[in-house]
């Protein structure tokens, strides 16, 4: 089921619409129509446009200061990991292969104990 519009309704609540909105915009104008183009047409563009260029440049330099530093962040991190890893090779991994060593030393002793034990039996 579609909705039915109504063109009639529909242009009444229009021309209604339009009717109340410049009524509204003329009583609560803050100077007269002469003055309002007056002002309009004498406005300054160019220190406008000046504006948004400075604030503009602005915002491009603040994100270039903190792209930078986030660069220099993970850079320095990089840097961390890196020595860190360095580290992990040259102390701890040695360690997990004297530690492996001990575990299948042990664990062949524990199979040369279980081989006697069936011999005795």
């Amino acid at each position: 089921m579609g909705v039915r519009v109504d063109s009639k309704s529909l242009l009444t609540g229009l021309l209604t619409g339009i009717a109340i909105g410049g009524l509204s915009a003329l009583l609560t104008a803050p100077a007269p129509g002469n003055q309002t183009r007056s002002n309009v047409k004498n406005f300054n563009w160019r220190s406008l446009n000046r504006k948004a260029a400075d604030e503009g440049k602005h915002a491009l330099e603040d994100w270039q200061y903190a792209a930078t530093e986030g660069f220099e962040a993970v850079d320095g991190l990089t840097q961390e990991m890196k020595k860190t890893y360095s580290r992990y090779k040259e102390e701890v991994e040695p360690e997990v292969e004297a530690i492996q060593h001990q575990v299948r030393e042990i664990s062949d002793a524990i199979a040369e104990l279980n081989e006697q034990i069936r011999q005795d039996d």
